[in-house]
């Protein structure tokens, strides 16, 4: 009888680590999600600050993305490995966006020429995809990445992301002084 007891134990063990082992797939996938649904608006707002922008603005908006998505697109391939997603998979998922962001900063470029920041339509449509860029992203960090990182790290997460818009706010800083 004993023995049986321990077997059922065992089997509930399992049965939770296979759950819990679905449910980081799963947030691994949602973030990867967030960052194409991110990225598309981002890579056309790259576009049209290679034709117009100076190189400080530039360099500012590519520092901030590569901050914002590396981590995130790193920690979503880890767990999706972990989780035995194959590698040609994983490595599709990240060609997708990476040919879907290049096909967004041509298509900003072709759309807001050189001279083409200065009219008061062209500024409120960038402002806007801009909006749209840090909606999308704050919404896939609070929907998946938060709750995702606060059951694997604890209290910690918390002060970690705060760090990341203390970055932010500087990187933006140091290129407006």
């Amino acid at each position: 009888m004993i023995e049986h007891v321990g077997d059922d134990e065992i089997i509930q063990d399992e049965i939770s680590n296979l759950h819990n082992h679905h449910g980081g797939k799963t947030a691994a996938i949602m973030i990867w999600l967030g960052i194409l649904i991110d990225g598309i608006p981002e890579s056309f707002v790259l576009g049209i600050l290679s034709n117009g922008a100076d190189n400080s603005s530039l360099l500012t908006f590519v520092i901030g993305v590569f901050l914002a998505n590396f981590p995130e697109a790193m920690s979503s391939s880890g767990t999706m490995k972990a989780c035995g997603v194959k590698t040609v998979t994983i490595l599709a998922m990240w060609g997708t966006i990476f040919v879907g962001t290049g096909f967004g900063a041509a298509l900003g470029a072709l759309t807001f020429p050189p001279g083409s920041g200065e009219k008061r339509s062209s500024i409120l449509i960038q402002v806007g995809i801009e909006g749209l860029c840090g909606g999308a992203m704050l919404t896939m960090i609070a929907n998946t990445a938060l709750p995702e990182a606060f059951e694997q790290g604890g209290n910690v997460v918390g002060l970690s992301c705060l760090m990341g818009f203390m970055s932010a706010i500087a990187v933006k800083s140091l290129s407006m002084g």
